[in-house]
């Protein structure tokens, strides 16, 4: 997954996991929310300071999910910010390259 698509979809859901965790989050964002967790197999929330880490590295782990959370949000209109933010993404056919090297004659 391109940095920019992580570093968005990771921002979009935190934004809405830090609204959950306030008591801030309409019904829908909480059910949301709570989808995503399930996604990601947690049983719990994470702390609010650990948030942004947790779920970058869950979508790195699980980048097949990031397509389903992205619908997910743009589909719901009602939960803010955290849908807005991913408006524009197409998180189709996500590959992440853990290691790339490159031979010594690649010049950018």
């Amino acid at each position: 997954m391109n940095p920019l698509t992580l570093a968005t979809i990771t921002s979009s859901v935190t934004v809405l996991a830090t609204d959950c965790l306030k008591g801030i989050a309409t019904e829908a964002g909480k059910s949301t929310w709570n989808a995503i967790k399930s996604l990601f197999k947690w049983n719990s929330d994470p702390k609010l300071e650990e948030l942004a880490n947790k779920i970058a590295e869950e979508l790195q782990k699980n980048p097949e999910i990031a397509e389903q959370i992205v619908k997910m949000l743009k589909d719901q209109d009602s939960i803010g910010s955290a849908s807005e933010l991913v408006s524009s993404i197409n998180a189709e056919k996500v590959v992440v390259a853990q290691k790339i090297e490159v031979g010594q004659y690649f010049i950018m």
